[in-house]
């Protein structure tokens, strides 16, 4: 298998704070809050393929009150979502520190009017723009949840 980079370039997919936590990771959870059901849905499917324990969901209420009652490790949020209550979970949550250790990746639409730069100002750790392949989502993910694998 040929080795895949993880990204091409910063504005189609991106991680700028790889968030390490100092015990091993034994639960590789995710989360996919995502406004079309059928894509949060499939993109959790294809995780769990992988090994993830992947959920999906499709409002930032119902991934509130998820976050409240079990911390995933990584959160994939579509920022059609955020934009509402300008992005108030990914706010609170960046500087939450029982966030410290979640991995908040935007999952954003093809169009330039959400500029990388913006997204990490509000507190996302990376950027995947719409369609993101899951491969990418996937080797991004073994890559945080084990660093010292080889993912070629």
């Amino acid at each position: 298998m040929t080795h895949r980079p993880p990204y091409e370039d910063e504005g189609q997919f991106a991680v700028w704070r790889l968030k390490r936590s100092s015990r091993p990771v034994n639960c590789r959870s995710v989360v996919i809050a995502h406004g079309d059901v059928p894509v949060g849905e499939s993109l959790a499917l294809l995780l769990r393929l992988r090994g993830f324990t992947a959920v999906a969901t499709s409002t930032m209420e119902r991934l509130e009150l998820m976050t409240e009652h079990w911390k995933p490790r990584a959160l994939f949020i579509d920022t059609r979502l955020g934009r509402a209550d300008d992005f108030r979970f990914v706010r609170n949550a960046a500087s939450n520190p029982a966030f410290r250790n979640v991995l908040m990746v935007a999952m954003t639409s093809v169009f330039q009017h959400e500029l990388p730069r913006d997204m990490r100002r509000i507190g996302f750790d990376g950027l995947c723009r719409r369609p993101c392949p899951v491969w990418q989502l996937a080797v991004m993910l073994e890559s945080y949840f084990d660093p010292s694998a080889d993912h070629s």
